[in-house]
């Protein structure tokens, strides 16, 4: 995964459901220093991808 699909994702242009959980997981774990621009762009990525699946599931509570 690269840092651009998670720019496309925010943008709208990638639907949540089509980013894979486990690549986002090991991007997370090589962007670790919290102040950089990376950190943030994947931080509002993992945001919108923990959303969506929460919306998933609240929708078959």
């Amino acid at each position: 995964m690269k840092i651009q699909e998670l720019q496309a994702l925010i943008n709208g242009e990638i639907q949540p459901e089509h980013i894979c959980i486990d690549k986002l997981v090991a991007l997370a774990r090589q962007h670790t220093l919290t102040n950089t621009p990376e950190y943030k762009l994947l931080e509002n990525a993992v945001d919108i991808v923990l959303i969506y699946y929460l919306k998933q599931a609240q929708a078959y509570l």
